[in-house]
C-alpha cells in the first residue's frame, strides 16, 4: 500500500513542467499620498502609465522564482491650495487646487525579485498566480520642466527599499507565445539625499516619503526553455538524464 501511495505521489510530481518564461507589458498604475515631510499631498487620483518587464523561472512544484521591473509616473491631483516655493530661477506661486497633476516621479522604477505560487488549469496551457516581492526602488524626474498639466514637479535621485505583492494570468497563445494580465502593488521608501522637503523654512530637512502604487499590465510572454514532466527518466540531445533531484543531473547512468 505504501508503494502504491508513494508510485501515485511521483507520477503527480513527474506531470509538472519547468519553464524559464519572459515577458513585457504596458497599461496604467495609480497611486495614494506621499507620507513623511512631503507637504503636498494629493487627494484626487490619476490614471498614469505603467511598463513592465519580468523574467520567471517556474519550478517542478509550481513555484515562481524571477526577477520583475516597472515603470510608471507617480502623481495626483489635490483640491488643497498650498503654498508655492522657487525652484532655481522658477517662482511656482501656488501648488494644488488648479485641476493639474502633483507629479512626485515622471518615471519611478522598481527592481524587485519574486516569488509567486501558479496555479496551471488544462495541463499548464493558462495558469494563475500570486506572489510577493522585494527590491529597490528609483524615483527620477525633471523638476525644473513643467508641462500644462503639472503643478507640482518633484525632484530627482530619490532611492530607496521597495517591497509589494502580485497576482495575474496567463494563458498560451502558442507552444512558445502566450499572454498576461497581472495586478501589482508596490511600496516604495523614497530618500533623497540632495533635496530638501519643501516648505520647511526654519529646520531644513532631506526629504524623505513613502508611497504606495497599484500598476495594472497586459503583455507578452515568451517561453525560452520548457521540460515537460514526460521528459523526467529520458535523456536530452547532451546525452544527460532528467532526474527528479537536480543534483544527479550530471550524465547517463
Amino acid at each position: 500500500m505504501k508503494k502504491l501511495l508513494l508510485f501515485t505521489l511521483l507520477i503527480g510530481i513527474k506531470a509538472q513542467a519547468q519553464e524559464l518564461e519572459g515577458g513585457v507589458g504596458g497599461g496604467f498604475s495609480i497611486n495614494g499620498q506621499p507620507t513623511d515631510n512631503m507637504v503636498y499631498k494629493g487627494d484626487q487620483s490619476v490614471m498614469n502609465y505603467s511598463t513592465n518587464l519580468r523574467l520567471l523561472y517556474t519550478t517542478k512544484n509550481l513555484w515562481q522564482i524571477g526577477l520583475e521591473g516597472h515603470m510608471h509616473e507617480l502623481s495626483s491631483k489635490s483640491s488643497k491650495k498650498y503654498g508655492g516655493y522657487i525652484n532655481n530661477a522658477l517662482l511656482v506661486d501656488s501648488i494644488g487646487g488648479d485641476d493639474k497633476k502633483l507629479v512626485y516621479a515622471k518615471h519611478a522604477v522598481n527592481i524587485m525579485a519574486v516569488i509567486n505560487k501558479r496555479f496551471d488549469f488544462k495541463g499548464g496551457a493558462s495558469y494563475a498566480y500570486i506572489g510577493g516581492a522585494i527590491g529597490v526602488g528609483f524615483a527620477r524626474n525633471n523638476a525644473h520642466k513643467y508641462d500644462a498639466n503639472e503643478s507640482y514637479n518633484g525632484p530627482d535621485g530619490g532611492r530607496g527599499i521597495a517591497y509589494g505583492a502580485q497576482l495575474g494570468y496567463a494563458a498560451n497563445v502558442s507552444a512558445n507565445i502566450g499572454i498576461y494580465l497581472e495586478a501589482a502593488f508596490r511600496y516604495y521608501n523614497f530618500d533623497y539625499k540632495d533635496a530638501g522637503a519643501p516648505q520647511i523654512w526654519t529646520n531644513p530637512q532631506p526629504l524623505k516619503y513613502s508611497i504606495m502604487a497599484f500598476p495594472v499590465t497586459f503583455g507578452l510572454r515568451y517561453t525560452f526553455i520548457k521540460i515537460p514532466g514526460s521528459a523526467y527518466g529520458t535523456y536530452n540531445k547532451y546525452n544527460r538524464r532528467y532526474y527528479e533531484n537536480k543534483r544527479y543531473n550530471r550524465g547517463k547512468y
